[in-house]
């Protein structure tokens, strides 16, 4: 039995089908789910607006602490999903069901509204609460999406909808424009998902196709990672959560990933600021592109900071043999005036006096001078 007030959030991320890449394919799931429980708020700020202002954030979200799905799986039909439940309360103390479905192989046919509705049913048998559902429908190359659930039978009729957010539909310079970090989710995924056509009318191979899209994608790339520097280089959290996302999905050949990596390089060079900021963040520490870089700063800061000691250290030698050469210098000087002085019959406290010498020196140098 679950505490008064509070309600549950159901992400649900479908694998998709790897079969049109050439690389390894990202795990699109495991990146939406991690960057939804970075920024949660901020997810549902994005997306739900409507529901946004009824959730008490300050009481926390519990990610783990659910045991509903399990069992939903487990008489779920076909084949499994993975999914994740978040535990949210509510300001009015009224418990409420929050599902969230991320489609990310973005296919909204018949099969896609049919597991809609059975997660929705299956939560509502289960719980009896008020359920909020929404689809994120990211492929932006696909206009023919379903957005509810249909089921007639001679004058027996039932429709499901629930709330739908598809990415073809959005407006790209307007979510570069939002102040909220799930605008340049989207439009990673936008990027990541768009079919880029040749517009060259001559004929042209399959290959050299795929290798104009490639060349797209590295400059959708490029724009899209110095747009998360310019909005949030003084926001290390979503600065990080956005890299993180945005390297993954939107991976690159090997060639082409060894293009944008300099190009990076060359920008942060020129911002310590920035390259600072990526020092500090641990989690880029994985990822192909900042986890090169963050090595590649630590190492030039290493040599560089071996050739200072070493610099430092040949000069402080220099400094301290012409030290040494000086004192060396003055000794060796002050002890032939003294034997002149002792040739002209001077005693021993005179030659003290005038000279810097101890007086058992000058009394070894009148030995020495006598033999």
């Amino acid at each position: 039995m679950m505490k008064e007030g509070y309600g549950i959030l159901m992400l649900t991320a479908v694998k998709e089908d790897t079969n049109q890449y050439r690389t390894t394919h990202p795990d699109y799931d495991g990146l939406w789910k991690k960057i939804i429980e970075e920024l949660f708020q901020e997810f549902m700020d994005f997306f739900a607006p409507d529901l946004y202002p009824e959730i008490d954030f300050e009481a926390g979200i519990d990610f783990a602490g659910t045991e509903l799905l399990p069992f939903i799986l487990d008489t779920a039909m076909g084949k499994r999903y993975t999914d994740k439940l978040a535990k949210v309360k509510l300001k009015n103390g009224k418990n409420q069901y929050v599902h969230v479905h991320i489609e990310v192989q973005a296919v909204g046919d018949k099969e896609f509204t049919d597991r809609m509705f059975e997660y929705f049913y299956r939560i509502y048998e289960n719980n009896q609460h008020d359920i909020y559902s929404i689809a994120l429908l990211t492929d932006a190359s696909r206009e023919d999406h379903r957005d509810r659930f249909k089921y007639s039978f001679y004058g027996t009729t039932l429709t499901y909808e629930y709330n739908t957010y598809r990415f073809h539909e959005q407006n790209v310079e307007e979510l570069k424009k939002s102040s909220n970090p799930f605008a340049l989710v989207v439009l990673a995924g936008i990027y990541a998902s768009e079919k880029i056509t040749v517009t060259d009318k001559k004929k042209k191979s399959e290959r050299q196709k795929q290798k104009e899209r490639e060349e797209a994608r590295l400059r959708y790339k490029q724009k899209l990672t110095n747009l998360v520097f310019d909005k949030y280089a003084h926001r290390p959290k979503y600065l990080s959560a956005l890299l993180y996302f945005i390297d993954y999905i939107m991976k690159l050949p090997a060639a082409l990933q060894k293009q944008f990596y300099e190009s990076l390089s060359i920008t942060l060079t020129q911002n310590k600021k920035e390259e600072k900021r990526i020092m500090g963040m641990e989690d880029l520490r994985n990822t192909p592109t900042f986890g090169r870089l963050i090595s590649d700063i630590e190492k030039e800061a290493t040599e560089k900071g071996m050739e200072r000691g070493m610099k430092q250290g040949i000069e402080q030698g220099i400094e301290q043999g012409m030290s040494k050469g000086r004192e060396k210098g003055i000794e060796e000087a002050g002890r032939n005036f003294a034997k002149k002085l002792l040739a002209r019959d001077y005693s021993d406290e005179e030659i003290v006096q005038l000279t810097s010498l101890e007086l058992g020196e000058v009394t070894k140098l009148r030995r020495s001078l006598e033999h």
